[in-house]
């Protein structure tokens, strides 16, 4: 109590002691340094006893205990309230984060609370910053994985996997990963959840039939059978406009679920056109059976089966409808020997002798000549004629002698049955015929010089 009003009457003293100051430098006075020092003198003396006292009062309080009082959980700001209210002070602040205190909230505090500490004494704090920001990492390339694996793989990089339900799929092994929900490759968060999906076999199905069926209703079978649907188109006599004319895959057949099956759909009957009659002069039959056939018309004809097309009903060129009849007339070419009754004689070193030479369309020729009534020859072969070297070619040339007797009568004698041999005609120096005997029969080349 005596503290008390001793502080109280320095107070007093110091208050007076400025106020007097104070009214003595507004008025200009000239006694105001003696003023000021006497004002000094009290004030010094006042600071003294304060002092004094202060010295007293922390000497008391540093003496005292306080309990620390708990701050976890509390704002930064009430926290600090709450340290000084028991008598301290807030020493280091520290900010870190949390997953569990939100942020600008006290995490800890040293000492803690109920600790006994002195009055002032500093209590240090950790205030959250909130929730640490994820790191960022590479996603896995899950295809391929069986689910543990790639469930591991996710793992491994902090990652959840979330396995999808299975489905049907051609791109892997059944029971190995086929997609996930972020691309391999990509970046994502620690903690992010990564789906992914593992392949089944796909399923077999039974192809439905469809042929004779509308484009709508063949569509409609086979993509309610899980299967993928595609057509052509293309021209038909027989099925209708708009069916099916016929399925890539048949009917029944077992195929993968989602294969594509394709089918032809009727254009209808092709529209018929007029076609041009071809030229078939000088064709054999089987020729103009064929040129008729592939420009769509029908073939017919006169004559000699064996000939050539001399003349045809429709002229070439003409526009006709398709499956027209065209007749065209054969005829063939009898061969002709160029050696045909002709009359001549034969010379050499003996008497002229008087020749006569015939033949027949075959290629038979006779050749006969004679010195007189009473004796001839008569030579007969047969072969083919060839255009280009004007010879025939024989090899059955047959030599009859004829003599007349006395009597009248007629004598043959066959000189020989197998002559072989060459004829060739010539007109070069008038007509002739050069007969040459490869047997020996004849000695020397004959020349029949015919006059007609």
């Amino acid at each position: 109590m005596k503290d008390q009003r001793s502080k109280a009457r320095v107070w007093h003293v110091a208050i007076a002691a400025l106020f007097v100051v104070a009214m003595l430098a507004m008025a200009g006075c000239a006694c105001s340094s003696t003023a000021s020092s006497s004002a000094s003198s009290a004030s010094s003396a006042s600071s003294s006893s304060s002092a004094s006292a202060s010295s007293s009062s922390s000497s008391a309080s540093s003496s005292s205990t306080v309990t620390v009082p708990n701050v976890v959980s509390l704002a930064e700001k009430e926290a600090s309230k709450a340290i000084a209210d028991a008598g301290l002070k807030v020493g280091v602040v520290k900010h870190e984060a949390s997953d569990t205190v939100e942020k600008g909230k006290v995490v800890s505090q040293e000492p803690k609370a109920q600790a006994s500490a002195k009055a002032g004494d500093a209590v240090d704090i950790v205030v959250s910053d909130g929730k640490a920001q994820p790191k960022e990492v590479k996603v896995p390339d899950l295809k391929g994985l069986a689910q543990a694996d790639a469930e591991k793989a996710l793992a491994d990089v902090k990652l959840v996997g979330v396995a999808s339900n299975p489905e049907e799929s051609e791109e892997v092994a059944p029971g190995q990963v086929f997609k996930q929900s972020i691309p391999a490759g990509s970046t994502a968060r620690e903690g992010d959840k990564v789906a992914f999906t593992v392949a089944l076999s796909p399923a077999q199905v039974d192809v439905p039939n469809v042929v004779g069926k509308t484009h709508d209703e063949a569509k409609k079978a086979i993509t309610d059978a899980k299967l993928g649907f595609d057509y052509t188109t293309a021209y038909d006599d027989n099925v209708a406009e708009d069916h099916v004319i016929s399925q890539s895959v048949a009917a029944g057949t077992k195929v993968k679920s989602g294969s594509t099956v394709s089918v032809a759909i009727s254009l209808g009957a092709k529209p018929v056109s007029d076609v041009a009659v071809p030229n078939l002069m000088t064709y054999s039959w089987q020729e103009a059976q064929d040129a008729l056939d592939s420009a769509g018309l029908k073939a017919n004809y006169t004559g000699d089966e064996d000939g050539i097309v001399v003349a045809q009903d429709v002229a070439a060129g003409t526009m006709v409808a398709p499956g027209t009849t065209v007749t065209v007339e054969l005829h063939k070419d009898e061969p002709q020997n160029p050696i045909m009754n002709f009359v001549g004689s034969y010379s050499s070193d003996r008497p002229t002798i008087d020749v006569e030479a015939s033949g027949d369309a075959d290629g038979a020729f006779t050749v006969h000549w004679s010195s007189g009534a009473e004796e001839y020859t008569t030579w007969t072969m047969s072969g083919t004629f060839d255009e280009k070297t004007k010879t025939v070619k024989y090899t059955n040339g047959k030599k009859v002698n004829t003599t007349t007797g006395d009597d009248g009568k007629t004598t043959d004698e066959t000189v020989y049955t197998d002559g072989a041999g060459t004829i060739t005609f010539s007109d070069k120096d008038g007509l002739s015929l050069t007969w040459t005997d490869n047997e020996e029969h004849v000695a020397d080349d004959m020349t029949f010089t015919f006059d007609s």
